[in-house]
């Protein structure tokens, strides 16, 4: 190495040289603000997802339906990230918005059960005679009086006017045997009846969804199968009957969650024997009779499709042109027959009093020959109060032992109560808490017995009795 050549040692180096290579200069915040430009044709801000972002109800149901189209294979593809772009939205609340979305595509898509009537296309002048003609068309094909003929006419014409109606009666199809016509009477009805559906068996799930659904007039033959032994179709049957409390409350769905169903709507059951009272109550009787061995009836199966098809065209104009007239009828009911069936008979009335007076006048005769006080059937807690009543009397006295009550109540062969329990006499303690529906009680008493011996015991007396009476039996 040259003696010229010295290496300066590194404490010897000059720091300013050190400093212009280590330190480069570095913008201040705010010079880099002014210098730095953004090439994106549009701020970040509006291309990406802010947290504080709502989606729009709107925006959310159009995404369900899309989602509700798709395989399920697709579905569950996009489910979670779907569900957090909606707000965040918990994946279960999504997949029940999608079933619900499914469900209403289903629905739209698959065929009616019912069929909706094609209004005739002039008005309906003379709706009398269409009246008359389903009168005969019953009396051709159907052993029945002239009451329930003409009840079965005015009934059919009431399912046309279920907007105007505040009460529908149940049209209740009976006979004491087999044989009788009530499935060709059902069938008759069914065919001249706004939106049909007919079944000869259902369950209480599908009752109810099919009048929330389809809004039908529902035939239901054969119900004395099935109806005593299945509390829920008994239970849709009677909220169906008024609008002041149509609705039942099911749970449905994977969650049980509880959904109000409205049954309000028409009815005709069809069966042989009893059904239960709370239907009885809500019914009209259409009671048939087994045709005479020289009586002749036609077939239904022989009735043209076009005759009756014309009768709903009919009923489906003059309906749509004489709604609010019938809602506003107020025609004058029978006082001879109870508060239930004055309910019954009003729709009734009111269609007979805009068809003609003729037919206000048929219908007037038919609700007294069905439906009037002499008709009535007492329940058994009724009858029950009716018979000791009748003890009292008998016996001419105001206080029974309770022992002796019983003595007498199956000593007469017109009573029902030595045979009340498949065979056997009634018991004490039934009588006990049939009376108590009517708030009557035995007490301790002094009373004469059957042998004419005064005597203390439990026992009944005559006063307690004064109310129920009064209330039940006159």
């Amino acid at each position: 190495m040259s003696k010229n050549n010295k290496v300066t040692p590194p404490e010897a180096i000059d720091e300013r040289s050190v400093d212009t290579i280590k330190k480069p200069s570095i913008l201040q915040d705010a010079q880099l603000l002014e210098t730095t430009t953004d090439d994106i044709d549009q701020p970040s801000s509006v291309i990406l997802p802010q947290e504080n972002l709502k989606i729009s109800s709107d925006l959310a149901q159009t995404t369900i339906d899309r989602l509700a189209t798709l395989s399920e294979l697709d579905y569950e593809l996009q489910r979670t990230e779907t569900a957090k772009s909606l707000n965040n939205m918990s994946v279960r609340s999504l997949d029940k918005l999608v079933k619900k979305a499914k469900s209403k595509i289903k629905s739209e898509t698959s065929e009616s059960l019912v069929v909706d009537t094609e209004p005739y296309s002039e008005p309906v002048s003379d709706i009398a005679s269409v009246a008359d003609q389903i009168y005969q068309i019953l009396d051709d094909h159907i052993a029945c009086t002239h009451a329930v003929k003409v009840a079965t006419t005015l009934w059919i014409l009431m399912t046309w006017f279920i907007p105007a109606s505040h009460i529908l009666p149940i049209a209740w199809i009976n006979a004491p045997e087999r044989r009788c016509g009530k499935s060709t009477l059902l069938t008759l009805m069914s065919r001249m009846s706004k939106r049909s559906l007919s079944t000869s068996n259902i369950t209480g799930s599908a009752l109810f969804r099919s009048i929330e659904s389809y809004k039908p007039t529902l035939f239901i033959d054969e119900i004395d199968t099935f109806i005593n032994d299945n509390e829920s179709i008994r239970g849709v049957l009677n909220a169906g009957h008024s609008r002041d409390n149509p609705y039942i409350i099911r749970c449905v769905g994977d969650d049980n969650e509880p959904l109000l169903f409205n049954v309000f709507g028409a009815k005709a059951i069809s069966g042989i024997g009893k059904i239960p009272s709370t239907l009885i109550d809500r019914s009209i009787p259409l009671t048939l009779r087994r045709k005479m061995r020289d009586e002749t009836k036609k077939r239904v199966r022989d009735l043209p499709l076009d005759v009756t098809s014309m009768i709903q065209s009919q009923l489906a104009r003059w309906s749509d042109d004489n709604l609010q007239v019938v809602k506003d009828a107020k025609p004058v009911l029978p006082v001879t027959i109870n508060d239930r069936a004055q309910d019954n008979w009003q729709i009734l009335f009111k269609i007979a009093m805009i068809l003609s007076d003729d037919w206000l006048e048929k219908a007037h005769r038919a609700c007294i020959e069905i439906s009037g006080s002499d008709s009535d059937e007492p329940s058994s807690n009724e009858q029950l109060l009716s018979d000791i009543k009748t003890v009292f009397s008998l016996n001419q006295t105001n206080r029974l032992l309770s022992r002796d009550l019983l003595t007498e109540l199956r000593r007469d062969p017109e009573m029902s109560w030595s045979t009340y329990n498949e065979g056997k006499t009634i018991t004490l303690r039934q009588i006990a808490k049939k009376l108590s529906a009517f708030r009557i009680s035995s007490r301790d008493l002094r009373a004469f017995d059957i042998n004419g011996n005064e005597v203390r015991g439990k026992g009944y007396d005559v006063l307690d009795f004064q109310d129920a009476f009064s209330r039940y039996l006159s």
